[in-house]
């Protein structure tokens, strides 16, 4: 056996890939686990605010039921005045010829029922302002509702990004690794060739141990191989040292190294691991566009009118006044109440603002 050295550069690194990855993992904190958390707090908000929404509008149509329930009440009660008022006119036109008609109950029945109309009145107003505020309640949760929402949006957008970094933070692993490999050489090779094919093989093997210890330490690990075709980790071998080598018999030669290998995988490797967009990974596109994902601004939008409708980009969000929040570039806001011209413009949001919009009554209607 042929023995040498280990230079001091390679005992320097060759501390065990566990204990170094365990030590990493207590210092940095997992970025997936951080945007898990805040999804779990989103959900919770939502769901809460959707029992809310759920039960205001249950109590909505209760106070509706109700509004109907008194306005058939108030016709009644109209009609019912109006038959006192009726035999209220009669007793005074008999006044005329009887002096002595009696008019006492037939004017406190008609006292009674206008005390009831007016009753009924009062009722009806409280009714309609109940579900005008009712009203606002479910516009303002519906809002809110739609602002979680998006946000919720935005936090599963930014867990595919870190789920994107914490993968090509785990790829750039590297590693000291001692293979042993033993190849039998042909009766026809020589003996520069023999050894040259054990000491290729032995790296070979080492590229392939340091591979498949890569991808079983990875957080994704059963994902990742399950889209390992076509993958290019660019695993490298950047410096080795023989540690032993040499014939044992048979046409047998046995290479036993230390190799500190890397991977430099191709740029979109995380997201073809993972199955996602490759533009969270495109090294020339990925700053700007996650500046752009993240650069959300607040826009509110307040108009001259009630229980108008307000819609941006399409999308629906009650009656003003809205607030919500919106990436920075152009939007459509339409607001539009009936007997009213429309409003629609396309608007450039740059920054937070508040869009005031003036409805114009139209006349044509």
């Amino acid at each position: 056996m042929i023995k040498r050295p280990i230079p001091a550069l390679l005992l320097a690194l060759s501390f065990s890939w566990t204990s170094s990855a365990m030590a990493e993992d207590v210092i940095q904190a997992d970025p997936v686990s951080a945007v898990d958390e805040k999804l779990d707090i989103k959900q919770q908000e939502i769901k809460a605010l959707e029992e809310q929404y759920a039960v205001e509008s249950s109590q909505l149509k209760g106070l509706k039921n109700d509004n109907v329930r008194i306005q058939r009440e108030g016709e009644e009660l109209e009609a019912k005045r109006n038959r006192a008022k009726a035999a209220l006119d009669k007793q005074y036109a008999r006044l005329l010829e009887d002096p002595d008609t009696d008019l006492v109950s037939f004017q406190k029945k008609y006292q009674e029922s206008w005390e009831a109309v007016k009753q009924n009145q009062s009722e009806k107003l409280k009714s309609e302002q109940n579900i005008v505020e009712s009203e606002s309640r479910l516009s303002q949760q519906k809002q809110k509702l739609a602002r979680l929402n998006s946000e919720y949006t935005n936090l599963q957008e930014a867990r595919v990004e870190a789920r994107v970094k914490r993968l090509e933070a785990e790829l750039r692993e590297s590693s000291v690794l001692e293979t042993r490999y033993t190849a039998t050489c042909s009766s026809t090779m020589t003996i520069g060739e023999c050894i040259g094919q054990s000491k290729y093989l032995t790296k070979q093997k080492a590229v392939n141990t340091f591979k498949d210890k890569l991808l079983d330490r990875l957080t994704e690990s059963a994902l990742a191989k399950q889209n390992l075709q076509g993958v290019q980790l660019n695993i490298h071998v950047q410096e080795s040292q023989t540690i032993e080598s040499g014939f044992s018999g048979n046409g047998a030669y046995t290479t036993h190294i230390q190799a500190q290998l890397q991977a430099k995988p191709d740029p979109s490797a995380a997201c073809q691991l993972l199955a996602v967009s490759s533009r969270y990974c495109l090294s020339n596109s990925s700053t700007s566009t996650k500046q752009e994902k993240k650069d959300w601004v607040t826009v509110t939008v307040r108009s001259d009118q009630y229980n108008d409708a307000v819609t941006i980009n399409g999308v629906s969000y009650g009656s003003t006044p809205v607030e919500l929040l919106l990436p920075k570039g152009k939007h459509r806001f339409t607001v539009s109440k009936p007997g009213y011209q429309t409003y629609n413009r396309e608007i450039y949001i740059g920054g937070t603002d508040t869009v005031w919009v003036k409805l114009v009554e139209d006349k044509q209607g």
